[in-house]
Parts: C-alpha cells; sequence; structure tokens
C-alpha cells in the first residue's frame, strides 16, 4: 500500500552526505555554514523574585493556533474518543518560555550532527525535511567513520555520528527540540516564577496532509499522535530551569493510522532520558552561549518499549501537519528579530499550540508550535 512512498534507508542516507555542518534545511552543507545566527538573538533576563513562587494550580488553558489540525480526507475520519473518560489536573508554571533565535532542531537521516533550524522554516511552506524516523537497530556500523569523512568535528558541530539509543522502528521522528531561555520568565511584573516544580504532559499531532505522495485511491491520510505524560519541570529561585524528566511512572499514550485505514490505540512506558534539557554544547554553532538550552524529545527513547505493538505504524511516510503542545506553561513567547544575513525579520509572537486529544486521555493544552515535517520519504 505504500508503492507511491520513497522510503529511505537511515544507512543509505548517511552515505549521501558529503558535509555536515549547521546546514540548512534539507540540504547538504559545509561545517562553517548553519542556520544557527552568530549570536543569540533576544535573550531576556527575568526579573529575579523577590520571594520564591510555588507550584501552580493545575491549568486549564485551551490555546489554539491560526493553523487548527488538519481534517481527515473524506471515509478516513478517525474514531479516536474525543471525550475522555477521566480527567487530567496538568499543573502550569507561573510565567512563560522564551524561544531564542527562531530556532528548533532535529536530527537528519544521515545522524552526523543535530540540525538547527528556524521556527519560520518549520512554520514555512515545504518545513522540515530529510529528518530520521525510528530506527529498526541499536547501532549503525561505519556511523563515525562516515561523519568524520565529511567533515564532522565535535569543536563546530557538537556532536558528531548520532547512534540510535535504541531499537524503536515506529518513532515518526528520532528526536525533536526547541531552543529556549534558561529561565522561565514573569508574564506580569512581580509574578514569582522561582522554585517551581510541575507535572504536565507534551503532545505531538502528525496528520498527513492531502495531496502528499501515497495519499490516493484506497489509502487515507496517515496520522500519528501521541503524549508524554508524567514530564516533571523544576526552577530555580530565580526561575532557572533546572530539571525537565518523565517521572517513573510516565507513559506514552499513542493513537495511530496507516494507509490501509488499520487504527492503534496503545500506552507504552517512556523511559528515563525521553524528555530532558540539552546544553548548546551539542549542537553546532553554540558560541559558548549559555543563556539558553534546549527542550529536547529523545523519541527513539521513548518509543523503544513499544515492541511490536505499533507494528502498523512502522512504515508511514508523507508530509505531515506536526503540532507540538507542552501543557507545563501557557505560552512560549518568540521576541521581535530584525533581518540579518540570511536571516528575515521575525515578529513578536505568543506561541499557543494546537489543542490534541488522544484516545480517552483529556486534551493537551498549552505552548507550542506548529509546522510540518517530511517523514520517511523527501519532497515530490
Amino acid at each position: 500500500m505504500f508503492q507511491k512512498k520513497k522510503m529511505i534507508s537511515l544507512i543509505a542516507a548517511s552515505a549521501l552526505v558529503a558535509a555536515c555542518g549547521g546546514g540548512s534545511d534539507g540540504t547538504t552543507a559545509s561545517t562553517s555554514t548553519s542556520n544557527t545566527p552568530t549570536t543569540p538573538a533576544n535573550t531576556t533576563t527575568p526579573t529575579t523574585p523577590t520571594t520564591p513562587g510555588t507550584t501552580t494550580p493545575p491549568g486549564t488553558g485551551g490555546g489554539t493556533d491560526t493553523t487548527g489540525t488538519t481534517p481527515p480526507a473524506t471515509g478516513g475520519t478517525p474514531t479516536t474518543p474525543t471525550s475522555p473518560t477521566a480527567p487530567v489536573a496538568d499543573q502550569r508554571f507561573n510565567g512563560h518560555m522564551e524561544l531564542v533565535s527562531n530556532q528548533i532542531l532535529y536530527l537528519r537521516t544521515n545522524r552526523f550532527l543535530y540540525l538547527p533550524v528556524t521556527l519560520s522554516t518549520f512554520e514555512g511552506s515545504t518545513g522540515i525535511v530529510d529528518i530520521a524516523s525510528g530506527s529498526p537497530v541499536a547501532r549503525l556500523p561505519n556511523l563515525e567513520a562516515e561523519a568524520a569523512a565529511s567533515g564532522c568535528t565535535i569543536a563546530i558541530d557538537g556532536t558528531c555520528a548520532i547512534q540510535p539509543p535504541a531499537v524503536a522502528p515506529a518513532t515518526p521522528i528520532a528526536a525533536f527540540g526547541i531552543r529556549i531561555g534558561t529561565h522561565v520568565l514573569p508574564s506580569v511584573p512581580g509574578e514569582q516564577v522561582g522554585n517551581q516544580t510541575v507535572v504536565g504532559r507534551i503532545a505531538f499531532d502528525l496528520t498527513e496532509r492531502p495531496g502528499t505522495a501515497g495519499v490516493g485511491a484506497g489509502q487515507v491520510p496517515e496520522i500519528m499522535r501521541f503524549v508524554i505524560d508524567n514530564v516533571e519541570m523544576t526552577t530555580g529561585p530565580n526561575g532557572v530551569l533546572t530539571n525537565v524528566r518523565v517521572r517513573d511512572a510516565a507513559q506514552i499514550h499513542v493513537y495511530g493510522r496507516n494507509a490501509a485505514g488499520v487504527e492503534v490505540r496503545e500506552s507504552i512506558p517512556a523511559p528515563a532520558g525521553t524528555v530532558r534539557l540539552m546544553p548548546l554544547t551539542e549542537i553546532p554553532d553554540g558560541y559558548g552561549d549559555t543563556s539558553s538550552t534546549i527542550l529536547f524529545m529523545d523519541l527513539e527513547t521513548g518509543f523503544s518499549r513499544a515492541g511490536d505493538r505499533l507494528a502498523a505504524l512502522q512504515s508511514i511516510a508523507g508530509h505531515f501537519t506536526m503540532h507540538l503542545t507542552l501543557s507545563p506553561v501557557e505560552k512560549i513567547v518568540r521576541p521581535a528579530a530584525v533581518a540579518s544575513p540570511g536571516f528575515p525579520a521575525v515578529p513578536l509572537k505568543d506561541l499557543i499550540g494546537q489543542s490534541i486529544t488522544v484516545n480517552t486521555q483529556a486534551p493537551v493544552t498549552g505552548g507550542g508550535i506548529s509546522g510540518s515535517a517530511w517523514i520517511r520519504m523527501y519532497p515530490m
């Protein structure tokens, strides 16, 4: 049923790339160029609270974005329940997060480095391209040699040769991150943002776009939605994010539908390391910045305990509308930035995520981003 889809082999793709620098979206680039600006843009220093804050009560936000969820094609409406059977009390920080350098990152199929690109690229007409999906193997042979031969160096690129952390063939995206300031910032003057610990959820919605290769006669747009629960985030006395982790009881709740219309509903354990903070030293051209970090979702680790329960979703491919929503924050603010060489000007924007519902889970609302991603294929 996937005859029209050009599937990508992770190992074969590694040999095709000639260089591994900061790179542009979907194209090979040298290590001397990067989508990371030469200096971190518009990072705001928060106001130090006069007294420690406290954990916020459960949030009730209902954020949406301007794009909405891509509707399934006629005849392919999923039967995912829309009403939760049990309420979830997501806790929410006082204050908000700030996107730094208009930047996200993901892992390309060559797996040489984590590729930073602008949020504007993700939001654009093409989205992110050449992304690594889940690996069917625990280790890729010769990856380190291939990365070194391409010119990848730790001094410039942070990490080189990113081996799969686990066997997780159904993972739609190997890894995804948002570059944020190290502080939770007050949303109103005097708001206390220090000494908070909140427990919330992170949700993804990937819905194949109409007209993508493979969506034709006898096929329906593919869908994969999932919620990572029990995500704990902590701030220190001055609002600095000191820890992000999944708790021991964390699970990933998954809804999916493949091109044949086969639906999957599962809940799997979320191992330690599924969500964490990544220092900028692990990405290209961090320039010694210590005022920002990466909120990092290691989805291969997250899906490593799925076994064969997600087998029907291992071959989904196409161009997907992608929503990412974080319940622990009401919004993520993208500061305005003037144009610079290679980077267009961007306006100030409050990033509010699409409300995402998976199976019987309560809707996940909060700060978030929306764009698109090519999974296991290239643009036609």
